[in-house]
């Protein structure tokens, strides 16, 4: 339940992502192109890719925890026995969510402050703004589905909700 509960969540976010991503590599073709080789640059094409990068990047936060592809040092549950890793990855998860609320708070608070106009699109700049609390919101979401996991299993650390991705960076950590 939990784990499609995450999966529907992240499939919507990745859609999401994707496509923002799709427009942003377009508009940045389309802008060098009307600068260099038609000689009239797209005014609003600087702060219309800075808005796309940053919901990109933000939406991309639950993606990664998702899939176990941030960078992770050693992890000291991988080194203890079950009940102790498991305590362990309990406390980590904990601390990690109340960061990640800690963040998504500030960014409402941003938002909510939010009284500027992006001069070139004539929009709020609240539409970037909302970028921080709607990430953070989806990775404490993210968090909160991991400690349940691990609340509800008995024995050994729980793990990333879907399989870690190969070839993600680690670091300190045996390849064997």
């Amino acid at each position: 339940m939990i784990g499609t509960i995450s999966d529907w969540i992240n499939r919507a976010t990745f859609f999401v992502a994707a496509l923002l991503l799709i427009f942003l590599v377009a508009l940045v073709i389309l802008a060098v192109v009307m600068r260099y080789a038609i000689g009239q640059p797209l005014v609003y094409s600087y702060d219309l890719s800075t808005l796309l990068f940053a919901w990109t990047v933000f939406l991309g936060l639950s993606l990664a925890e998702h899939k176990g592809a941030h960078l992770s040092i050693i992890r000291p549950e991988d080194f203890v026995g079950p009940r102790t890793g498991r305590a362990i990855e309990i406390v980590r998860l904990t601390a990690l969510l109340a960061i990640s609320l800690g963040t998504l708070w500030f960014g409402v608070k941003l938002l909510g402050r939010a009284v500027m106009v992006i001069p070139s699109m004539r929009i709020s700049i609240g539409w970037l703004y909302a970028s921080l609390p709607i990430g953070f919101g989806l990775l404490s979401i993210e968090y909160f589905l991991k400690l349940l996991i691990a609340f509800s299993k008995r024995g050994g650390a729980p793990r990333a909700l879907a399989a870690p991705q190969t070839g993600h960076a680690t670091l300190f950590k045996d390849s064997k």
